[in-house]
């Protein structure tokens, strides 16, 4: 009896070749340049712009804190700005709020609340209401402005 593999061609009984089509290696890389893309994007440096936007968010939401601190516990409750030093400090035993060096800072304030040429503050009273500022954030070209209204005490942020 004949072995039946002996009746197959050489050349058909040779084994399909191991490896992978040029079409599967390209997949796999742009797989990988889209991950390494991806993964850079997630890791680099803020902006200036998204720093300042940041800080003023985030400027804005402890104040608004500290207003509903001081309506809640029925005392008033100060925040001192310190622009030179770029440090906001709260009086609520919150750890202070420092700003990034490449953000300028401007405050416009009460002239009762400035503790010294180099700060100035903001009261807020029971009621809600303040003693009103301004305070304008700013780096290179991006520029956001915080208001707290002295009436009702309402802080809101608008970018300029």
């Amino acid at each position: 009896m004949i072995p039946a593999a002996s009746l197959i061609p050489p050349r058909a009984r040779r084994p399909k070749e191991a490896g992978f089509t040029l079409v599967e290696i390209l997949a796999v890389m742009s797989v990988a340049v889209v991950a390494a893309g991806a993964i850079s994007f997630a890791f680099r440096n803020p902006s200036p712009g998204l720093k300042v936007k940041n800080a003023a968010m985030m400027t804005a939401s402890r104040l608004r804190d500290l207003r509903a601190t001081a309506m809640a516990r029925g005392e008033e409750r100060v925040v001192q700005i310190e622009p030179v030093h770029r440090l906001i400090r709260f009086d609520d035993g919150r750890p202070d709020l420092r700003l990034d060096p490449s953000i300028d800072i401007a405050v416009t304030s009460a002239d009762g609340e400035r503790g010294s040429a180099q700060s100035a503050g903001i009261r807020f009273f029971p009621n809600g209401s303040s003693t009103g500022a301004t305070i304008k954030m700013g780096s290179q070209k991006t520029v956001y402005e915080l208001r707290v209204n002295w009436l009702t005490g309402r802080v809101s942020m608008s970018a300029l």
